[in-house]
């Protein structure tokens, strides 16, 4: 088909696509991470986006878990102890930041695991000094830009991914395939800027896969950047359990589910009592 041709019948689809990359650029530009759902959601009528694989339960209990953490932490420990970041999916609690000493972050971890709804954790505190505003700063520059990448590659579902920075090391959190992590990782190792990508991923199989996301689209019926530098090097963190994620609202120790069920389960775990739970 000529250029000619492509011109005159550009498809809604095509259209729709650029619009998204038009907004996932702004959010690229403002460096505002949080506005990143709500500007790549509102664009258009016919487009289909990626649709988050966790069960509206999962959803909640994560909301939960994450508030509870920062709240408690934020208590026990001054900003000179402990800069802890919490990232939270699937029941898979990520830690990253900054611990005074080996004791604090060992305290840091056994608290986590210690919630009846964390599922795994995963203790990437660093034994040093916080960094300064600059590298705070650029840190969210990296996720808001990472997170532009993803939305707008083919083949990534992005509302499945859930993505943190630390000192230019991009951490990797989702529920995806192989070929879809695999195709996330090679995404954000080459955004300027990043200097190694971690992977926390929970693998699926495809028909896990096409089961998660009906299932999540049932659920929701009823209720770029060009800057790209020299690639990162990719690291999967050691001890995690990449091929058994949670897929169904039921808590679990420290093991994951082997056998998922056939349907999301409606009323959510009972969260762990804490403060200023949603």
């Amino acid at each position: 088909m000529t250029n000619v041709t492509n011109q005159k019948k550009t498809s809604p689809a095509r259209l729709a696509r650029t619009a998204v990359t038009v907004a996932a650029l702004l959010v690229s530009a403002t460096q505002l991470a949080g506005c990143f759902p709500v500007l790549a959601g509102a664009v258009g009528t016919g487009v289909v986006m990626a649709t988050d694989r966790r069960p509206t339960g999962t959803q909640a209990i994560d909301r939960g878990l994450q508030v509870e953490i920062d709240s408690t932490l934020s208590q026990r420990y001054s900003d000179t102890q402990a800069r802890v970041n919490t990232t939270v999916f699937n029941r898979k609690v990520l830690l990253t930041g900054e611990a005074a000493n080996a004791q604090i972050k060992q305290q840091i971890e056994q608290y986590v695991r210690g919630l009846s709804n964390t599922r795994e954790v995963v203790n990437e505190l660093e034994i040093t000094a916080s960094p300064d505003f600059m590298t705070r700063s650029n840190d969210t520059y990296l996720t808001s830009k990472v997170k532009t990448l993803l939305v707008t590659a083919d083949g990534v579902p992005a509302n499945s991914i859930k993505i943190t920075t630390e000192k230019s090391v991009v951490y990797m959190l989702g529920v995806v395939t192989n070929a879809e992590g695999d195709k996330a990782t090679d995404v954000a190792r080459n955004a300027s800027g990043v200097q190694k990508v971690v992977k926390v991923f929970d693998y699926v199989s495809e028909a896990e896969r096409a089961r998660l996301d009906q299932a999540a689209s049932s659920q929701n019926g009823n209720a770029g950047s060009d800057a790209v530098g020299t690639p990162a090097p990719v690291q999967a963190v050691p001890g995690s359990q990449p091929n058994a994620p949670v897929t169904s609202d039921a808590p679990a120790s420290m093991g994951a589910t082997t056998s998922p069920v056939a349907a999301p389960v409606s009323s959510p775990v009972a969260l762990p009592p804490g403060r200023n739970l949603p």
